[in-house]
């Protein structure tokens, strides 16, 4: 799941970056989204030395995740179908500022719930470490790219609670095939990567 969370999260991360300002047009933020999506594979590529070091073969792994790739775009399209309303079709308002580093550590407090009710959470907890500068990694790089987007347009959007996107993104993916079976399969995946001690992890997964 950490692997899924990590893409979702640089996607989703770019358009938190909201001042307090007018609402952004859903036609002028149309473009910063397609550039945040399109670039975090890329991101994925530069940030891989946080997934190397726990011995997995970047070229392989990589191949798990664009095997999942069809999946991952099924999340974002649901995903930006719940937040459709952030942006505005004709006379927006002003929106509220909000911060990305708030809506990360909501997605890692969802992570580490589910790694506890798995029973994996403590021997999870290297994983979660180097997935965690993964996610770090790939957010600065999509950021200083497509996230300059937004900042230039100077406007931002009405987005709900953090919790509430991290709930919207959980039952996105599930309804997408992330669920018990499909991370179990990418867990297997990544293992055969040769990330050092996770298969015997992958079949006590539980997503719920």
């Amino acid at each position: 799941m950490m692997f899924v969370a990590v893409v979702l999260l640089a996607s989703l991360a770019t358009i938190t970056q909201a001042q307090m300002i007018r609402q952004c047009s859903c036609a002028e933020v149309e473009p910063c989204k397609n550039q945040a999506t399109g670039s975090i594979m890329q991101c994925a590529d530069q940030c891989q030395n946080h997934i190397s070091a726990l011995g997995a073969s970047y070229p392989a792994l990589r191949r798990c995740l664009q095997d999942k790739e069809g999946l991952i775009n099924n999340v974002i399209q649901c995903q930006t179908q719940q937040l459709e309303g952030s942006c505005h079709r004709g006379g927006g308002g002003q929106v509220p500022k909000r911060y990305p580093e708030t809506l990360k550590l909501a997605f890692y407090a969802e992570i580490n719930s589910m790694l506890a009710k798995s029973g994996i959470q403590a021997e999870a907890r290297g994983f979660m470490a180097a997935g965690k500068k993964f996610a770090s990694c790939i957010m600065k790089c999509v950021e200083r790219g497509s996230g300059q987007c937004i900042k230039k347009l100077n406007c931002g959007l009405a987005l709900p609670p953090d919790n509430v996107i991290v709930q919207q993104v959980k039952q996105c993916a599930i309804r997408s095939g992330f669920n018990t079976p499909g991370i179990r399969q990418l867990c297997h995946c990544a293992a055969g990567s040769g990330i050092k001690g996770l298969e015997p992890l992958c079949e006590r997964i539980q997503i719920s």
